[in-house]
Protein backbone atom coordinates (compact mmCIF):
# COMPACT_ATOMS: atom_id res chain seq x y z
CA UNK A 1 0.00 0.00 0.00
CA UNK A 2 1.36 3.42 -0.75
CA UNK A 3 2.62 5.86 1.84
CA UNK A 4 -0.16 8.91 2.24
CA UNK A 5 3.19 10.99 2.32
CA UNK A 6 4.40 9.87 -0.56
CA UNK A 7 1.18 10.06 -2.37
CA UNK A 8 1.34 13.91 -1.34
CA UNK A 9 4.49 14.16 -2.84
CA UNK A 10 3.64 12.73 -6.08
CA UNK A 11 0.62 15.24 -6.22
CA UNK A 12 3.42 18.33 -5.33
CA UNK A 13 5.25 17.12 -7.91
CA UNK A 14 2.17 16.87 -10.51
CA UNK A 15 1.28 20.50 -9.39
CA UNK A 16 4.72 21.87 -9.79
CA UNK A 17 4.85 20.49 -13.34
CA UNK A 18 1.76 21.97 -14.08
CA UNK A 19 2.89 25.36 -13.28
CA UNK A 20 5.89 24.74 -15.02
CA UNK A 21 3.58 23.99 -18.22
CA UNK A 22 1.76 27.54 -17.94
CA UNK A 23 4.61 29.03 -17.04
CA UNK A 24 6.23 28.06 -20.47
CA UNK A 25 2.80 28.04 -22.56
CA UNK A 26 4.13 31.66 -24.03
CA UNK A 27 7.37 29.66 -25.34
CA UNK A 28 7.51 26.81 -28.43
CA UNK A 29 7.06 23.51 -26.62
CA UNK A 30 8.48 20.40 -28.75
CA UNK A 31 7.31 16.72 -27.71
CA UNK A 32 9.01 13.69 -27.99
CA UNK A 33 7.60 10.14 -27.82
CA UNK A 34 10.34 8.13 -26.91
CA UNK A 35 9.94 3.96 -26.99
CA UNK A 36 13.06 2.33 -24.99
CA UNK A 37 14.85 -1.04 -24.39
CA UNK A 38 17.58 -1.43 -21.59
CA UNK A 39 19.38 -3.50 -19.33
CA UNK A 40 17.42 -3.27 -14.98
CA UNK A 41 20.05 -3.50 -12.32
CA UNK A 42 18.61 -5.16 -9.49
CA UNK A 43 19.71 -5.66 -5.80
CA UNK A 44 19.56 -7.77 -2.77
CA UNK A 45 16.34 -8.23 -1.52
CA UNK A 46 15.95 -10.67 1.87
CA UNK A 47 18.86 -11.79 4.19
CA UNK A 48 18.16 -15.32 6.09
CA UNK A 49 20.30 -16.09 8.98
CA UNK A 50 20.25 -19.77 10.04
CA UNK A 51 21.97 -22.50 12.41
CA UNK A 52 22.72 -24.30 8.76
CA UNK A 53 24.58 -21.21 7.31
CA UNK A 54 23.54 -17.64 6.25
CA UNK A 55 21.55 -16.97 2.62
CA UNK A 56 19.24 -14.69 1.09
CA UNK A 57 16.81 -13.65 -1.70
CA UNK A 58 18.49 -11.11 -4.69
CA UNK A 59 16.66 -10.29 -7.88
CA UNK A 60 18.46 -10.94 -10.98
CA UNK A 61 19.48 -7.90 -13.78
CA UNK A 62 16.99 -8.58 -16.16
CA UNK A 63 15.79 -6.59 -19.52
CA UNK A 64 13.35 -3.93 -19.41
CA UNK A 65 11.38 -1.16 -22.00
CA UNK A 66 8.97 1.02 -21.71
CA UNK A 67 8.14 4.75 -23.35
CA UNK A 68 8.11 8.23 -22.33
CA UNK A 69 6.09 11.18 -23.53
CA UNK A 70 8.59 14.25 -22.96
CA UNK A 71 7.58 18.23 -23.43
CA UNK A 72 10.92 20.19 -24.00
CA UNK A 73 11.10 24.23 -23.59
CA UNK A 74 14.29 25.92 -24.25
CA UNK A 75 16.68 24.48 -21.99
CA UNK A 76 14.04 22.18 -19.81
CA UNK A 77 11.97 19.63 -20.04
CA UNK A 78 9.04 17.82 -18.37
CA UNK A 79 8.31 14.10 -18.80
CA UNK A 80 6.01 11.03 -18.06
CA UNK A 81 7.26 7.25 -18.67
CA UNK A 82 6.28 3.82 -18.03
CA UNK A 83 9.11 1.38 -17.32
CA UNK A 84 8.58 -2.45 -17.37
CA UNK A 85 11.19 -4.66 -15.52
CA UNK A 86 10.93 -8.42 -14.42
CA UNK A 87 13.60 -10.40 -12.19
CA UNK A 88 13.84 -13.71 -10.80
CA UNK A 89 13.59 -14.22 -7.63
CA UNK A 90 17.14 -16.46 -6.47
CA UNK A 91 18.40 -17.63 -3.28
CA UNK A 92 22.01 -16.36 -2.56
CA UNK A 93 22.96 -20.24 -2.34
CA UNK A 94 20.55 -23.12 -1.21
CA UNK A 95 20.54 -23.87 2.71
CA UNK A 96 19.78 -27.87 4.11
CA UNK A 97 16.72 -28.97 2.63
CA UNK A 98 16.33 -26.71 -0.08
CA UNK A 99 15.56 -27.71 -3.56
CA UNK A 100 17.43 -25.11 -5.89
CA UNK A 101 17.97 -21.36 -5.42
CA UNK A 102 15.42 -20.06 -8.20
CA UNK A 103 12.26 -19.62 -5.72
CA UNK A 104 10.06 -17.47 -8.38
CA UNK A 105 10.05 -13.99 -10.66
CA UNK A 106 8.76 -10.37 -9.42
CA UNK A 107 7.57 -8.06 -12.64
CA UNK A 108 7.51 -4.22 -11.76
CA UNK A 109 5.79 -1.48 -13.22
CA UNK A 110 6.99 1.96 -13.10
CA UNK A 111 5.42 5.43 -13.36
CA UNK A 112 7.76 8.45 -13.24
CA UNK A 113 7.03 12.27 -13.70
CA UNK A 114 10.40 13.56 -14.36
CA UNK A 115 12.41 16.96 -14.92
CA UNK A 116 15.12 17.25 -17.42
CA UNK A 117 17.88 20.03 -17.88
CA UNK A 118 19.27 20.69 -21.02
CA UNK A 119 22.91 21.53 -21.50
CA UNK A 120 24.43 22.49 -24.88
CA UNK A 121 27.26 21.22 -26.68
CA UNK A 122 30.15 21.87 -29.20
CA UNK A 123 27.79 20.08 -31.47
CA UNK A 124 24.35 21.18 -32.16
CA UNK A 125 23.26 17.82 -32.93
CA UNK A 126 24.30 16.00 -29.70
CA UNK A 127 22.50 17.59 -26.41
CA UNK A 128 23.74 16.09 -22.76
CA UNK A 129 20.74 16.11 -20.12
CA UNK A 130 20.58 15.40 -16.60
CA UNK A 131 17.03 14.16 -15.32
CA UNK A 132 15.68 14.14 -11.52
CA UNK A 133 11.67 12.88 -10.71
CA UNK A 134 9.45 10.74 -8.50
CA UNK A 135 7.04 8.32 -8.98
CA UNK A 136 5.74 5.06 -7.88
CA UNK A 137 6.31 1.16 -8.73
CA UNK A 138 3.60 -1.52 -8.97
CA UNK A 139 5.14 -4.88 -7.88
CA UNK A 140 3.83 -8.24 -9.09
CA UNK A 141 6.12 -11.38 -6.77
CA UNK A 142 5.35 -15.06 -8.12
CA UNK A 143 6.74 -17.58 -5.26
CA UNK A 144 6.73 -21.38 -6.63
CA UNK A 145 4.02 -23.37 -5.32
CA UNK A 146 6.96 -25.31 -3.36
CA UNK A 147 8.24 -22.20 -1.61
CA UNK A 148 5.10 -21.20 -0.46
CA UNK A 149 4.24 -21.68 3.39
CA UNK A 150 0.41 -21.91 3.75
CA UNK A 151 -1.14 -20.23 6.21
CA UNK A 152 1.82 -17.63 6.55
CA UNK A 153 3.49 -14.34 5.83
CA UNK A 154 3.74 -14.43 2.15
CA UNK A 155 4.28 -12.23 -0.87
CA UNK A 156 2.28 -9.94 -1.97
CA UNK A 157 1.44 -6.64 -4.74
CA UNK A 158 2.13 -3.28 -3.50
CA UNK A 159 2.57 -0.15 -4.81
CA UNK A 160 5.43 1.69 -3.62
CA UNK A 161 7.25 5.33 -4.26
CA UNK A 162 10.14 5.80 -5.54
CA UNK A 163 12.60 8.23 -6.63
CA UNK A 164 15.17 8.47 -9.83
CA UNK A 165 18.19 10.49 -10.96
CA UNK A 166 20.45 10.40 -13.88
CA UNK A 167 22.51 11.32 -16.76
CA UNK A 168 21.96 11.17 -20.91
CA UNK A 169 22.39 12.31 -24.09
CA UNK A 170 19.72 13.04 -27.11
CA UNK A 171 21.64 12.85 -30.79
CA UNK A 172 19.25 14.14 -33.06
CA UNK A 173 19.48 11.99 -36.65
CA UNK A 174 17.24 15.07 -38.25
CA UNK A 175 14.39 17.61 -37.40
CA UNK A 176 12.11 14.51 -36.52
CA UNK A 177 14.46 11.86 -34.93
CA UNK A 178 16.52 11.46 -32.52
CA UNK A 179 18.61 8.68 -30.53
CA UNK A 180 18.59 8.89 -26.42
CA UNK A 181 20.59 7.06 -24.18
CA UNK A 182 20.81 7.48 -20.72
CA UNK A 183 21.42 5.73 -17.45
CA UNK A 184 19.96 6.30 -13.99
CA UNK A 185 19.74 5.17 -10.40
CA UNK A 186 16.19 4.42 -8.58
CA UNK A 187 15.64 4.31 -5.03
CA UNK A 188 11.90 2.77 -3.78
CA UNK A 189 10.89 3.26 -0.38
CA UNK A 190 9.47 -0.66 0.14
CA UNK A 191 6.87 0.71 3.43
CA UNK A 192 8.96 -2.57 5.40
CA UNK A 193 11.78 -1.57 7.99
CA UNK A 194 14.86 -3.05 7.54
CA UNK A 195 15.41 -6.83 9.52
CA UNK A 196 12.02 -6.80 10.21
CA UNK A 197 10.67 -10.28 9.57
CA UNK A 198 8.69 -10.33 6.62
CA UNK A 199 8.34 -13.64 4.64
CA UNK A 200 9.11 -17.76 6.23
CA UNK A 201 9.35 -20.43 3.41
CA UNK A 202 8.74 -24.28 4.19
CA UNK A 203 11.70 -25.41 4.90
CA UNK A 204 12.53 -23.79 8.31
CA UNK A 205 13.93 -20.74 7.19
CA UNK A 206 12.68 -16.72 7.76
CA UNK A 207 13.80 -13.78 6.02
CA UNK A 208 14.16 -10.39 6.88
CA UNK A 209 13.71 -7.23 4.62
CA UNK A 210 17.76 -5.63 3.74
CA UNK A 211 16.88 -2.30 3.48
CA UNK A 212 14.10 -0.20 3.98
CA UNK A 213 14.74 1.73 0.27
CA UNK A 214 15.70 -0.40 -2.46
CA UNK A 215 18.25 0.77 -4.81
CA UNK A 216 18.11 -0.28 -8.51
CA UNK A 217 19.80 1.04 -11.47
CA UNK A 218 18.62 1.43 -15.27
CA UNK A 219 20.33 1.95 -18.66
CA UNK A 220 18.47 2.54 -21.67
CA UNK A 221 18.63 3.50 -25.18
CA UNK A 222 15.84 4.65 -27.59
CA UNK A 223 14.56 6.43 -30.65
CA UNK A 224 12.64 9.38 -30.06
CA UNK A 225 9.94 11.32 -32.63
CA UNK A 226 9.40 14.73 -32.56
CA UNK A 227 6.09 16.95 -33.28
CA UNK A 228 4.49 19.81 -31.87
Amino acid sequence: MRHPKSARTVLALSLAAAVLCASSAGAQVKWDITPFAGYYIASDLYNSYSNSGTSGVELTNSFAWGGRLTGISRRGGLEFAYTRAGSDLKLKQALAGQPRTKIGRIDLDTYDINLIGYEPSGNPKVTPFGVIGIGWTVTHPTVDNDFTLKPGPQLGSNTLFNFNFGLGVRVAMNEKLATRFEGRWRVTDTNLETSSGLWCDPYGYCYSYSSNWYDSGELEAGISYSFK
